[in-house]
């Protein structure tokens, strides 16, 4: 979230060549050693230029990590399962991807070590993601697919803390292990496939 400005508006192609530094600095040297003057040299612009954007470090992350967040809109193909199993290869494509697990890492890590990042993350970059989530599984409860108790924050979880944390450690998350995943929650909560 940058700052609001008057007047003329603010360069695209810029703000793209400074998301995309900056996710790739905070992947080669982390939060801590990430500064705005670094990502302004690297990306060509200037220190000027991103401050005209956002006010701080924190703010010019956050503000790449919305930016790259996934686009397409949620599943609803009618099917929980099936939407559950877009949902799982979407973020196989645009987060756990090699460029992303740097990132991921990075980032985990300075969220343990900065509290102001953790709450802003959750609330700017990870609660939106989830309650896209959320919204797929609650129309599966309304249309009879998983029983109305149906844990929704706990599917999740185990569904996507899995990915996350597999690609996290260095393992390749296959497709096919995802959809395996995403079948054994499924019926763990009690679908069918």
């Amino acid at each position: 979230m940058g700052l609001e400005r008057r007047g003329r508006p603010l360069d695209a192609q810029r703000d793209a060549l400074i998301h995309a530094e900056t996710l790739k600095q905070m992947g080669e040297v982390g939060y801590d050693s990430l500064s705005v003057e670094r990502v302004a040299k690297k990306a060509g612009v200037s220190k000027a230029t991103i401050y005209r954007r956002y006010p701080n470090k924190m703010e010019m992350v956050l503000s790449s990590l919305e930016q790259t967040a996934i686009r397409p809109p949620m599943p609803d193909t009618g099917n929980g399962l099936d939407d559950l199993r877009l949902m799982a290869k979407l973020i196989l494509t645009y987060a756990l991807n090699d460029r992303g697990r740097c990132m991921f890492g990075c980032m985990m890590l300075a969220a343990s070590r900065h509290p102001e990042l953790a709450q802003a993350m959750r609330k700017r970059v990870v609660g939106p993601r989830r309650a896209r989530g959320r919204e797929v599984l609650e129309r599966a409860i309304d249309r009879g697919e998983l029983p109305p108790n149906t844990p929704l924050e706990l599917v999740l979880d185990m569904i996507f803390g899995a990915l996350f944390i597999r690609h996290a450690r260095g393992d390749r998350v296959h497709e096919s292990h995802a959809m395996a995943l995403v079948d054994a929650v499924w019926v763990g909560m009690g679908g069918r496939l």
